[in-house]
């Protein structure tokens, strides 16, 4: 898919994520794909590129968010209601079967770099 594709929008946002395992807290990128809103828990970088790419994308579209702001130094623009298993975002794939939303390995999807 090429960089121009209009369903993917290049702004990168900011989710923070609860896990329902240990209930630690993490900061993730996310973006607009096919109108819907994907985690993106780990990029493809290569810093000589202009262009950087998910490693996977979790789809969020649908599952209550609220708001962002800050968290200490940390700036957001939302918070996942739900808590997640952390398999989700780190685990091997297919996600766990509680997991009711598409996951993405390594889509073939450039996202300019910030």
């Amino acid at each position: 898919m090429a960089a121009t594709d209009q369903t993917v929008s290049p702004k990168i946002y900011s989710v923070i994520v609860k896990f329902r395992d240990d209930g630690s807290l993490a900061q993730c990128a996310a973006v607009r794909h096919d109108g819907k809103l994907w985690l993106v828990p780990e990029w493809i970088d290569d810093p000589a590129a202009p262009l950087m790419r998910p490693e996977r994308m979790v789809c969020i579209e649908g599952l209550p968010l609220k708001d962002g702001g800050t968290l200490g130094a940390r700036k957001f623009d939302w918070i996942l209601r739900p808590e997640i298993p952390k398999a989700v975002l780190t685990g091997p794939l297919p996600p766990p079967p509680e997991w009711p939303l598409p996951v993405i390995a390594r889509p073939d999807l450039p996202f300019p770099r910030d």
